[in-house]
């Protein structure tokens, strides 16, 4: 028995130990294991898949040379939007990178890196709709389940219909359907692909434009990536990369913040 007490009281002291000392930083983990995950969902212009089935996007880009200055391979994955902060949380993944509104309800759960861009949110609608920005409160409206367009819809709005889906496209697609008849997104991805392709059929609604945002990188409170996230990122403005991947996916960055 003292020596089933005495093994008990070193693999607690063991504990305590690691406990103080932390078993390695988030740096660490990504150098030791060779890459940085980063989540994402399918969000042109900043996240998706292009004609070869390879991530692409502002923010695709940023991702993979942000992970070769820390000398590892970049790893895309898909997550559930509304699953966000458990996924980082749980060590799924490293970074949430995806056009990300930082909110501060957000901000109790996670850290932000420094912002970079700005968003807004506008209803989409199919063309030749009548719907007018008055009417959008009592129609049937389709957002991203955990989304600034859900937050958007339900306290500024204040819709009496919300059908809350997986992703922003879902819920675009919801109206292509005629199952609803608006979608809240956001301008970034609305002012690529409303218009155009298999959305050809939308446009923004006139006027139906909400808030002002900021898109920023998620992290692990306390994560000692975000001082390497944020040096990258400010470097990246200076020597016009950042301009550069805006010019080409059509996204404005929030040059403030940068400087």
């Amino acid at each position: 028995m003292k020596k089933l007490i005495a093994i008990l009281l070193v693999a607690l002291m063991l504990c305590a130990t690691l406990a103080s000392c932390g078993v390695g930083s988030d740096l660490e983990t990504v150098q030791n294991n060779g890459k940085l995950v980063v989540g994402v969902t399918v969000y042109p212009p900043m996240d998706y898949l292009d004609e070869n089935g390879e991530w692409t996007g502002f923010d695709a880009e940023l991702a993979q040379m942000f992970a070769e200055s820390l000398g590892v391979k970049c790893q895309i994955v898909i997550i559930t939007w509304s699953n966000k902060v458990a996924e980082l949380n749980s060590n799924a993944i490293d970074l949430v990178w995806n056009g990300m509104t930082a909110s501060d309800e957000l901000g109790e759960q996670i850290d932000f890196s420094v912002s970079y861009a700005k968003n807004a949110q506008v209803a989409v609608v199919k063309k030749g709709s009548t719907l007018t920005k008055d009417d959008v409160k009592t129609a049937k409206i389709a957002v991203e389940n955990g989304s600034a367009g859900a937050s958007v819809a339900e306290k500024d709005i204040k819709a009496t219909n919300v059908q809350k889906v997986t992703a922003q496209v879902d819920a675009l697609t919801e109206v292509i359907a005629g199952t609803s008849d608006v979608a809240i997104v956001d301008v970034t991805m609305a002012e690529n692909i409303v218009g155009k392709g298999e959305y050809g059929d939308l446009q923004i609604l006139d006027g139906a434009v909400y808030g002002e945002e900021v898109f920023a990188v998620g992290l692990r409170k306390d994560s000692d990536l975000k001082e390497k996230l944020d040096a990258f990122l400010k470097e990246k403005y200076e020597d016009g990369t950042l301009k550069k991947l805006a010019e080409k996916y059509n996204v404005s960055l929030n040059v403030d913040a940068l400087k």
